[in-house]
């Protein structure tokens, strides 16, 4: 029950994080000045899931990505997931918020850093992941 506390918990500042400085889709809009938006050469993502049976974290270094869309965050995390599973031989499946994405490098390895030391804290092992 102990350990189900633990993931609890980083799950939610896994969702707390990303309030920090995520960004969506619906954030620009058509309306305004795209000459504000960030360029998408900066947009970073990076993604983590727990694996609680092994007390194991995969987390994946900030990457650059292209345009803003849930689309690209799904195929992203469904992408992480598959490569974790391959990889260990697991069966993890809930992709859906496996990946964030931030408006630079800075916000999203702030974030990553975060997650990853709550972790340690929690005494869960770190595993990092390519998404390339």
């Amino acid at each position: 029950m102990l350990r189900w506390a633990h993931i609890l918990h980083i799950l939610v500042v896994l969702s707390a994080v990303s309030t920090i400085m995520p960004v969506s889709a619906e954030e620009l809009t058509a309306d305004e000045d795209t000459a504000s938006a960030p360029s998408p050469a900066k947009m970073q993502i990076w993604c983590a899931i727990m694996d609680a049976a092994s007390s194991r974290l995969f987390v994946s270094d900030p990457t650059p990505t292209g345009p803003l869309s849930h689309m690209a965050l799904w195929v992203a995390g469904s992408r992480f997931v598959t490569i974790v599973n391959s990889r260990y031989n697991l069966t993890i499946r809930n992709s859906d918020h496996a990946c964030t994405m931030y408006r630079d490098k800075t916000h999203a390895t702030k974030a990553r850093d975060l997650t990853i030391s709550l972790a340690q804290h929690h005494g869960e092992q770190i595993v990092t992941i390519g998404l390339d």
